[in-house]
């Protein structure tokens, strides 16, 4: 019975325990950037009131990359990753709605992308991403709400 209790105690620890990324030189990896436009979003509600005090800051920001985190505290802004299909999780908080996105693209030696986070239309709390190149900051290559 020990044995079966330790056993399942290293397959949960295991299972909880996620490597932390070992970003690339920049030579042929692709630069990934948050475009944070929660903050534009807050400063334009022009509701007044009580708002709760870490509400001031509204934070978007690159959680993990391949299913590793970025940074043991929080996220990071930008960072760079190998070219090849990729699976992207970032996070946005504005106002204490915390929400986490995950998405998966083909990236490109040497590209520039940018994920924009801003406020989803009409859904109150929930954000949208929207991953484009910084050369073609119109063309969305993949949108999602989360």
């Amino acid at each position: 019975m020990l044995r079966i209790l330790s056993l399942l105690s290293v397959l949960t620890l295991a299972g909880c325990a996620t490597g932390m990324y070992n970003e690339p030189d920049a030579g042929d990896a692709a630069k990934l950037s948050v475009d944070n436009q929660l903050s534009v979003a807050a400063k334009g509600d022009g509701g007044g009131g009580w708002q709760m005090p870490t509400s001031s800051s509204a934070k978007a920001e690159i959680f993990k990359v391949d299913g590793d985190r970025i940074s043991e505290q929080g996220g990071v802004e930008s960072v760079f990753i190998d070219a090849g299909e990729r699976s992207v999780e970032v996070f946005a908080d504005q106002g204490g709605i915390l929400r986490f996105g995950k998405f998966r693209h083909t990236f490109e030696e040497k590209g520039i992308y940018q994920v924009r986070v801003k406020p989803s239309p009409g859904n109150k709390g929930d954000y949208t991403l929207e991953l484009v190149k910084a050369s073609a900051p119109d063309d969305v290559l993949v949108s999602k709400n989360f």
